[in-house]
C-alpha cells in the first residue's frame, strides 16, 4: 500500500513528537503492509502550529531518511505538505514557499472543517488557476461536504482529488464523516485512502484493516485503486482519470 497523508516527520506539528515516535510510526506502516508513504506535515497553518521553511522541512526529511536506513525499516517516505488553505496559497505556491507531493502537480490541501461550500470553491479556484491538482484532504470532515456532496461532485468533474481518512471509515471522526465517507465511496467519488497517522499509538500509520474492510465491503479491484494504483499515479505525477 501506499499512504499519500501522514504526519511523521518530527517535531514540526502535531504529528511524531521526536525522532522515536517517527520510527515506530515507520514500524508500524511497514508491518501493516505499506511499503511508501508522503510525510504531509501541517503547513500555513496561521501560527496555529510553528511555521517552518522549506529548507527545513528537507533537512527533518533527510534525517529522518538517515535514520530509517540505519534501522533498516523497509518505508520509502517522500516529500509533500498538507496545506492549509487560504487566499494567499496561489502566490506561496508560485514562491515555491509551499511543496506538493513527491516534487509532482499535486498538491494535498486541507480547509477550515466549518467551510461554506461558496469559500471552499473560490479557494479551490485559486489555485487551480496556477494549472497544478488540489487533492482535497478528508472531505467527509467538512460540514459543507456532510450536507451536500455536489461541491466534491463539481470539482472531480473539474480534475480535482479527493482523499478520505481511514479513520473516518471506521467511525474515528463521528457518525457524520463516516456517513459521508461511505457516501462518497459507494458514488466512486473517492480518488485514495490514507491513514492521516499523527502518533505511533493513536491514529497511527496502521492500515492493514482498512485494505480488508475495502476488500469484503466492496471489492479486491476498489481497494487496490485507492490503497494502490491511485496514489501510486500521483507519486508518479501522472494524471488520473477518475471513474
Amino acid at each position: 500500500m501506499i499512504d499519500i497523508h501522514t504526519h511523521i516527520l518530527p517535531g514540526l506539528d502535531d504529528g511524531a513528537r521526536d525522532m522515536d515516535d517517527s520510527l515506530e510510526m515507520a514500524v508500524i506502516a511497514a508491518q501493516s503492509g505499506v511499503h511508501a508513504l508522503a510525510a504531509t506535515s501541517h503547513a500555513n497553518t496561521g501560527g496555529f502550529f510553528s511555521e517552518y521553511s522549506v529548507e527545513e522541512y528537507m533537512k527533518r526529511l533527510s534525517d529522518f531518511r538517515r535514520e530509517l536506513d540505519r534501522e533498516a525499516i523497509p518505508l520509502t517516505v517522500l516529500s509533500g505538505m498538507e496545506i492549509f488553505m487560504t487566499h494567499e496559497v496561489p502566490d506561496m505556491i508560485r514562491e515555491e514557499r509551499l511543496l506538493p507531493l513527491n516534487e509532482t502537480d499535486y498538491f494535498l490541501m486541507e480547509f477550515s472543517f466549518g467551510i461554506e461550500q461558496e469559500e471552499m470553491d473560490e479557494l479551490i479556484d485559486g489555485v487551480m488557476e496556477l494549472g497544478v491538482t488540489p487533492i482535497i484532504a478528508h472531505p467527509e470532515r467538512y460540514q459543507c461536504v456532510q450536507e451536500s456532496a455536489r461541491g466534491i461532485f463539481y470539482w472531480m468533474e473539474q480534475g480535482c482529488l479527493t482523499q478520505i481518512n481511514r479513520g473516518s471509515i471506521f467511525g474515528r471522526f463521528g457518525e457524520r464523516a463516516k456517513i459521508c465517507a461511505d457516501h462518497l465511496l459507494s458514488k466512486r467519488m473517492v480518488t485514495c485512502i490514507a491513514s492521516d497517522a499523527h502518533k505511533p499509538y493513536e491514529r497511527t500509520t496502521y492500515m492493514a484493516d482498512i485494505k480488508e474492510y475495502m476488500e469484503d465491503h466492496y471489492s479486491f479491484e476498489y481497494s487496490k485503486k485507492l490503497l494502490y494504483d491511485n496514489p501510486k499515479k500521483i507519486f508518479e505525477g501522472k494524471k488520473i482519470i477518475q471513474k
